[in-house]
């Protein structure tokens, strides 16, 4: 992890910020206890300080260095003195990143504090749905609770194993019973073994403990992946005078700059960083952990920006249907219209069940969902258990009949992303497509393009190959292709035996001879050899004409899917479309200019305007009135149902 600019201009070194969440019963002091741990009013409103009651989320920060027990420890770890009221609203400008180059651990313990009532179940799960570890509040003169309980079911449900078990009011009653009564009720769960704490928030007795506790649990945390896609739940939105729109929120892993694009969704606007804040202070880059305010420039999407997920552009696949493994009460005949919580997000879900205990949801809007994510599922505000996600690109499963047979598959699923798992049942797949969902396609070995086959796919095909060719014939390849429903003809090519290739489009013994001539190999071979420079060459007729090469030849070269024909004088190598639409990623924001694409192709325009018409004509591109042309949705392929 790069270091990061913090308060007071110093430069935090390679361990992160720690972020926690409190969890507890309502009326249970958790408030309280943060205030006397950090000096700080997490109780942002006027209504939530006169009634004694937190209604929304409350963020409060702090300084805790690792320290011994005891009196050392309650001077060392003592709450920062600079920042007295949370500021959750301040937001970093163009020009405030401090400068300062010393070297620092990162001390910093952000707090999100969420609502006990019940009323407020779904705010709680949007503050603690993306942190990793939990601040557990039970009173020594309330004990267990109701809400104790729901709190402790979602956390579990969400896959919180770490943080503190911390039984406040110890000068009110004796913190054995209560705590007794927690570890009951804990057992069994991902909490069971949460380390306890006694505190009294208004005496200060035990609050040394607490922040050596702290301390501890944070070298207990796993180190979080820095070079992982962002993806940050937005838990606050507003507008702000010299600021615009302003989000804030927990980022688990990766890292934000300022200048970073972030989106909320394929149809959604693009959303530039202008200014970026870690608890209050302004900085240029935020790895995560952390707890980040960022100023954006561009508009809110309708619904608002609270509960959305702002992503780096092309690293999540937004879904609105995910199969997943269900556990807990939704099990036992609950309502097939449920919701599901992930991150800050609380989004309506119609669930029909597979069996064995898995389930296919169809979301009430689509989410930015990956192999292995939790969410809880709630019904009239209870938790009723939750869904791990299985597959968030599903394919089509027909009647009733059919859901045994993808109860099958997915009960066989381990849960986690796997590259060897999700080829075998998928057949086909780009590695662009695993990635996107959460999968290392690092060490995978795509056969042509991005394409992985499974051994199993693969036999398939060969067997169909063998099929076609028995008699010693040459086999239609434009046919098998259909066929066998190969999105891709370069998937054909290289599956192909050792003994057959393709040649005219047609299937043929290799041992036959090429019947491209010299002149026609040795062009082919100078074309694809650019290509592999990234260069979209095409030969002028003079040219072809020195090489004595005709128009017989080019047709013969077209035919055999050796040249891609653009106009009657202009032909390239294969894959100059697609690299060619590739290349024209970066202005797809907005309408271009055949100078533009050709700009960015590097090519003269008398092989820009035949290219782009050839972009045109294969949906690839689409023109305008002003003739000016704009870069289509990605059409869907077999990736997206198998």
């Amino acid at each position: 992890m790069g270091a990061q600019v913090g308060r007071r201009g110093v430069r935090y070194g390679s361990r992160p910020m720690m972020v926690l969440a409190t969890a507890g019963h309502v009326d249970h002091g958790k408030s309280t206890l943060l205030r006397a741990l950090t000096g700080m009013e997490p109780d942002r409103t006027e209504e939530e300080r006169r009634r004694g009651l937190s209604i929304d989320l409350g963020y409060v920060w702090t300084t805790i260095p690792d320290c011994a027990e005891g009196a050392e420890a309650r001077s060392a770890c003592g709450p920062a003195s600079d920042d007295r009221v949370a500021s959750d609203d301040r937001v970093a400008s163009d020009d405030r990143v401090a400068s300062d180059d010393r070297v620092a651990s990162d001390d910093r313990v952000a707090f999100v504090d969420v609502p006990g009532h019940e009323r407020f179940l779904a705010t709680m799960l949007a503050g603690a749905g993306p942190v990793p570890a939990v601040l557990f509040a039970v009173a020594a003169d309330g004990g267990w609770m109701p809400q104790s309980q729901e709190h402790a079911t979602a956390l579990d449900a969400l896959g919180v194993r770490e943080g503190l078990l911390v039984v406040t009011r110890c000068d009110l009653a004796d913190p054995g019973p209560a705590l007794a009564r927690a570890r009951t009720a804990l057992a069994g769960t991902g909490l069971a073994e949460l380390p306890a704490v006694a505190v009294s928030a208004r005496t200060g007795q035990g609050l040394g403990e607490l922040r050596t506790a702290v301390a501890a649990l944070r070298n207990r945390l796993p180190a979080p992946r820095t070079d992982a896609p962002v993806r940050l739940w937005a838990d606050r939105a507003f507008a702000r005078p010299g600021h615009g729109l302003v989000a804030t929120g927990t980022l688990t892993e990766g890292s934000i700059a300022r200048g970073d694009v972030l989106h909320t969704g394929p149809d959604g606007p693009s959303l530039t960083v202008r200014g970026l804040e870690e608890l209050g202070r302004a900085t240029g880059r935020s790895t995560g952990p952390a707890r980040v305010a960022l100023s954006l420039r561009g508009e809110a999407p309708r619904e608002g920006l609270r509960g959305t997920a702002l992503c780096a552009p092309g690293t999540f696949t937004l879904t609105g249907t995910a199969d997943v493994r269900l556990a807990g009460a939704v099990l036992r005949g609950t309502s097939p219209r449920l919701t599901v919580h992930i991150g800050s997000a609380a989004v309506p879900a119609e669930v029909r069940r597979f069996g064995r205990g898995t389930a296919r949801l169809v979301l009430g809007r689509p989410l930015p969902l990956r192999i292995g994510d939790r969410m809880v599922v709630t019904e009239h505000r209870r938790v009723v258990g939750s869904a791990l996600v299985l597959d968030p690109v599903p394919p089509y499963v027909g009647p009733r009949r059919a859901g045994g047979l993808r109860a099958e598959t997915l009960a066989a699923h381990p849960g986690t992303p796997d590259l060897g798992h999700e080829t075998a049942v998928r057949g086909l797949v780009r590695t662009g497509t695993l990635s996107r969902i959460g999968v290392d396609c690092t060490r995978a070995a795509p056969v042509a393009g991005d394409w992985l086959v499974s051994a199993a796919e693969r036999r398939r095909i060969t067997g169909a190959v063998a099929e076609a060719t028995a008699d010693g014939e040459p086999a239609d390849a434009n046919s098998l292709i259909q066929r066998l429903g190969l999105p891709d003809r370069a998937l054909l090519a290289a599956l192909l035996p050792a003994e057959r290739a393709l040649r005219e489009g047609r299937i043929v013994r290799a041992d036959h001879a090429d019947p491209l001539p010299a002149a026609a190999r040795a062009l082919v071979a100078a074309l694809e050899a650019g290509l592999a420079r990234g260069e979209f060459l095409a030969p002028t007729p003079a040219e072809l004409a020195a090489l004595g090469i005709g128009r017989r030849e080019l047709a013969l070269a077209v035919r055999s899917g050796r040249l891609v024909r653009l106009s009657d004088t202009v032909h390239v190598a294969p894959g100059v479309p697609e690299r060619a639409a590739e290349a024209l990623t970066p202005l797809a924001e907005n309408p271009f200019t055949v100078s533009e694409a050709r700009i960015r192709w590097n090519v003269p325009r008398r092989i820009a305007l035949p290219l782009i018409e050839h972009l045109d004509r294969t949906g690839v591109t689409r023109r305008g009135p002003d003739d000016r042309r704009t870069l289509c949705p990605t059409r869907l392929t077999r990736e997206n149902s198998t």
